[in-house]
């Protein structure tokens, strides 16, 4: 008896712990529900995480696809608000339905900005459409915001366009509210404001009215968005307001726009060499 107490005394550390040990399997086992239900948990939670990052890295690698399906759609819809044809940014042909051409006057080319200034004097903005697209030089080019300029030069594959931010720029803008009508121009001060002239001092005009295009030009249809009146003087010695314009198109964030095409402006141009 003595020597079985002196062994259990030599060696209870170890029976303590092989008595530890069975404690904790029957917890384990008493608890099974419960640590399957933990175990699912931390997986379902990491799987989140992969598939999380792996839809993230996938719609990062398909965004450019995303975005030019949607502004195909857009330049759609726009065609469709002015009656028109509406080219697609994958479209590679020009129109030659004559019968399309004598019922139609506009057609819209979606395209993406590859290239933009807004600091120099005259501030140009390449695009990745070009002749084999259906773009050519003396074509008016929007964004869903408004006016953006006219193309100067163009290749097989790219474009030029002489931004609104350029001094040799101008187009005939007129009042929403009351169809009065004169020069958008830029000043060369900010990147944000163009001043209207040719407005006669008689013209009421006040802070937030709105510019549209006017379409006399024949770069763009009429009541494209220009900008807000965002300030107005009147010189004493002076025959027309001066006018600051809050351009509606932010310059610094160019990424998609329209390369309008008016199927009618030879026609137009003929009858004006014709008229002179």
């Amino acid at each position: 008896m003595y020597n079985l107490f002196q062994f259990f005394l030599r060696y209870y550390l170890f029976f303590l712990f092989v008595s530890l040990e069975i404690f904790c399997f029957y917890l384990i086992f008493q608890n099974k529900h419960y640590n399957e239900v933990a175990y699912m948990n931390v997986a379902n939670s990491m799987s989140g995480k992969v598939y999380s990052t792996y839809t993230g890295a996938s719609d990062y690698l398909y965004l450019r696809r995303f975005s030019d399906s949607l502004v195909d759609e857009n330049a759609k819809l726009r065609a469709q608000l002015l009656d028109s044809k509406y080219i697609s940014k994958i479209d590679s042909g020009i129109l030659r339905d004559s019968t399309l051409k004598n019922v139609q006057q506009y057609s819209f080319i979606s395209a993406r900005v590859i290239h933009n200034s807004v600091n120099e004097a005259a501030n140009l903005i390449y695009l990745d459409r070009g002749r084999l697209q259906g773009v050519g030089k003396q074509m008016g080019v929007i964004n869903a915001n408004g006016i953006v300029g006219q193309v100067v030069a163009v290749t097989d594959n790219y474009s030029a366009v002489m931004s609104v931010l350029s001094k040799e720029f101008k187009v005939s803008a007129k009042f929403k509210k009351n169809e009065f009508f004169g020069n958008l121009h830029w000043d060369g001060v900010n990147s944000t404001t163009a001043s209207m002239e040719d407005i006669p001092k008689h013209v009421p005009v006040k802070v937030g009215d709105t510019l549209v295009t006017s379409g006399f030009s024949q770069l763009f249809p009429r009541n494209i968005m220009v900008g807000r009146v965002k300030t107005v003087k009147m010189e004493p010695d002076k025959n027309f307001l001066e006018i600051t314009v809050d351009l509606s198109t932010n310059f610094g964030s160019l990424s998609y726009v329209y390369v309008v095409n008016n199927l009618k402006k030879q026609e137009i141009l003929l009858l004006d060499s014709l008229a002179h």
